[in-house]
């Protein structure tokens, strides 16, 4: 084998480095620097993604910071609204409650004077039936005749005794 032959190592040796000078001058020329411009890009763009993420991020936790916000709002606004309502509707029972008893102590009131009208009636048929009566039985159990202004006088003379004595 040729290479092996020490004759050849000198030209081996410098066609060797002469070919690595060459090829690392064309790596470092043209291939290197283009290679770091594709890797500083891709790095920006990667630096690029995660600076858009991380605005995202915080711009996805202040959406749900005001939606958190607007939840508890929401809900002091429902219980406000419930609390105003159960207020109405209490305040509503409570005024026909009133309007209830006021019609309740109207209607009695109505009805007392319309049993003492009712009852001052009767008395004025019961003393003018009784001054008949008393008229009537008078007539036949002395024959004597009376006025009904005489028996009503009795009459109201007894009632009164009869009061008297009830009392």
């Amino acid at each position: 084998m040729p290479q092996f032959e020490p004759a050849f190592f000198a030209s081996q040796i410098f066609w060797t480095l002469t070919s690595f000078a060459v090829l690392f001058y064309a790596l470092n020329r043209w291939v290197l620097p283009r290679i770091t411009q594709i890797m500083h890009q891709r790095v920006q763009l990667i630096e690029d993604e995660i600076e858009q993420a991380r605005q995202q991020r915080a711009e996805a936790e202040k959406i749900k910071q005001a939606y958190e916000i607007q939840m508890a709002n929401i809900d002091k606004e429902a219980k406000r609204v419930f609390n105003a309502s159960k207020q109405r509707l209490i305040d509503h029972h409570t005024c026909s409650m009133k309007e209830w008893k006021v019609h309740m102590e109207r209607d009695k009131r109505q009805m007392r004077d319309d049993m003492k009208v009712a009852q001052q009636q009767a008395m004025r048929d019961v003393r003018g039936q009784l001054a008949d009566i008393i008229v009537s039985a008078t007539d036949k159990l002395i024959h004597q005749r009376i006025d009904t202004p005489t028996a009503q006088k009795a009459l109201d003379e007894s009632i009164a005794d009869l009061k008297k004595h009830l009392n």
